[in-house]
């Protein structure tokens, strides 16, 4: 790994931070980030109470207040932030070449920094063609843990890959959302097909329903099979109640921590399937990644492997002992199927 990351920093010192000309992309000033902030009114549409409730950690506030939390949120960039960030794309931007294909998308990406008390804190989202960042994570990006004792060379050296390959996440939301057909292609690498219309749930379903705003579209199904039938369903991420009720029960609960991915079949779209009960779901989505709420988030962290580690397999940190560990692929031949569908559909000039 050191060798990689030594490799990487070279290629990285290299740059000039200026912005490169297959992607391109800017940094929002706070006033324009609040203003864009605020005409997503599709997603403000699709929120029931149940998530801004989960969003804010508090019950009972109106979508107006939501939205003032949301805008106020939004922050300038430092220099620091842009000149890493300019590097972590200019290393995207040489990788994808060096794989042999060019990313399919050409509406200009733009950062936006935001504290993120609006969406419990997340490290970033995506919204059209804007990419939202954390501070706390622009922090881990700009070394500013490097003094901290408790963090070794080695997880110093993890936080290099990690700014690549949460970036390539975020970028392949607005790959997909610039271009309905390889949505369509990289979707039917793990048996999902898209729908010229959205799953229309039943309300029990749209209430606990999260409203992922990296999921611009829940209108796919894969088939599944349950109970050994064969059954039609769309992948989606549930909460398990009313926060309140969830709060009484455990004041420290979290906002990821208690989000579930479930199936719903179409055939009866008020109902949940635990994907446990499904006996091929892994056979379908494969092991790479536990992030399997939809599709999206599935074939994003997929992506985002095959720009930061290659084939083979990728770094992350044991939650007990705090070492960096190598996890080979448990599925490495959808690593290779999502290679192939990139360099036949947008191959390198």
């Amino acid at each position: 790994m050191k060798r990689l990351v030594i490799l990487l920093l070279v290629v990285l010192g290299a740059c000039s931070g200026k912005e490169q000309s297959g992607l391109k992309y800017r940094f929002a000033s706070q006033e324009e980030g609040r203003r864009l902030k605020l005409e997503d009114t599709a997603y403000y549409n699709s929120l029931s109470q149940t998530d801004i409730d989960w969003r804010l950690q508090s019950s009972g506030q109106s979508i107006d207040e939501f939205k003032a939390v949301a805008a106020s949120e939004i922050q300038e960039f430092t220099d620091e932030e842009k000149q890493v960030l300019s590097k972590v794309m200019a290393f995207i931007e040489a990788r994808t070449a060096e794989l042999g294909f060019r990313m399919p998308v050409t509406d200009e990406i733009i950062f936006i920094k935001s504290d993120m008390a609006d969406e419990a804190h997340m490290g970033g989202y995506t919204m059209c063609n804007k990419i939202y960042l954390e501070t706390g994570l622009l922090n881990l990006m700009t070394g500013g843990y490097r003094s901290d004792p408790q963090y070794d060379a080695d997880y110093l050296e993890y936080l290099v890959q990690l700014s690549h390959t949460f970036i390539s996440h975020e970028i392949f939301h607005c790959l997909t959302r610039n271009d309905a057909q390889f949505r369509q292609l990289v979707y039917s690498l793990i048996g999902f097909t898209v729908m010229d219309h959205e799953v229309e749930f039943g309300p029990t379903v749209s209430n606990l329903l999260l409203h992922n705003p990296d999921v611009e579209h829940i209108d796919n199904w894969a088939e599944f099979t349950i109970g050994g039938e064969k059954r039609r369903c769309a992948l989606v991420a549930v909460f398990p109640g009313s926060y309140a009720d969830a709060a009484a029960e455990d004041p420290d609960l979290t906002f990821y921590g208690s989000l579930q991915g479930v199936l719903v079949p179409l055939d009866n779209p008020d109902t949940t399937i635990h994907i446990e009960d499904a006996e091929d779901f892994y056979d379908m989505v494969g092991r790479n990644t536990d992030y399997v709420w939809a599709p999206e988030e599935c074939l994003a962290d997929n992506f985002s492997y095959l720009i930061s580690f290659g084939f083979n397999g990728h770094y992350d940190l044991d939650p007990d002992t705090r070492k960096v560990v190598f996890i080979p692929y448990g599925t490495p031949q959808l690593i290779r199927a999502l290679h192939k569908a990139l360099l036949d559909y947008c191959p390198a000039d």
